[in-house]
């Protein structure tokens, strides 16, 4: 090696991105094709990283907020072999598939949480957006207070203490009898709900993870 050479700065060895737990925003994610037609082949960039703490840090779950240029969708790694996808329904979507009635005993904290929950629409009749989505029968796995910080925790430990930089809300779940589908729903305070239909999907669904360019 030349005496110069020895001088010269490394350059810098490209990240290797191979699973969806390591996404950092600016990654790009590639889907395969898809039960949801909505995202057969196509790409999204992650945009954003938040926690939500079910009761420390054993506890929590990572999400990836991904985006292309017309929707949105959110990624979770399960394990080392599933990922889940959630899409946010606003109201008037969601009452078209389920019970005003069926929705309003789940939130219900005082109901308790042995509640079913099943769609009044057939598979087929149901928008080109929503399939894939939607399970015809769900049975709640939980009910429980939540905090969601909009920041990124996998390699930190959550605040100890509750210290404004989060907001707390109801969190209740339901998973569907085959196991492959969840809906998710967040009370904040002043009633700001949020609706996740959620699919659990195995890795080889994803096509391609590429890390964002570096500078």
């Amino acid at each position: 090696m030349g005496l110069f050479n020895r001088f010269k700065e490394k350059s810098p060895t490209a990240r290797q991105l191979e699973h969806p737990r390591d996404l950092l925003v600016g990654d790009m994610v590639e889907f395969n094709l898809m039960g949801q037609a909505d995202l057969s082949n196509r790409s999204f960039q992650v945009i954003k990283i938040w926690t939500l703490d079910l009761g420390g840090d054993k506890h929590k779950r990572i999400y990836f907020q991904l985006d292309d240029i017309d929707s949105q969708i959110r990624l979770r790694a399960i394990d080392d072999t599933t990922f889940e996808l959630g899409l946010e329904v606003y109201p008037d979507t969601l009452l078209k598939i389920f019970s005003e009635a069926d929705i309003a005993t789940i939130l219900d904290a005082e109901s308790g949480v042995n509640h079913h929950l099943s769609s009044h629409v057939a598979n087929n009749e149901l928008p080109q957006e929503l399939i894939g989505w939607v399970a015809e029968n769900y049975r709640q796995e939980g009910f429980d207070l939540a905090y969601r910080y909009e920041d990124d925790y996998r390699n930190k430990s959550l605040p100890e203490q509750v210290d404004g930089c989060e907001e707390g809300c109801d969190f209740a779940w339901l998973i569907s009898d085959d196991r492959q589908h969840a809906i998710e729903f967040r009370v904040f305070d002043g009633g700001r709900t949020e609706v996740h239909l959620c699919v659990y999907l195995p890795i080889r669904k994803i096509e391609s993870l590429w890390p964002a360019k570096q500078p």
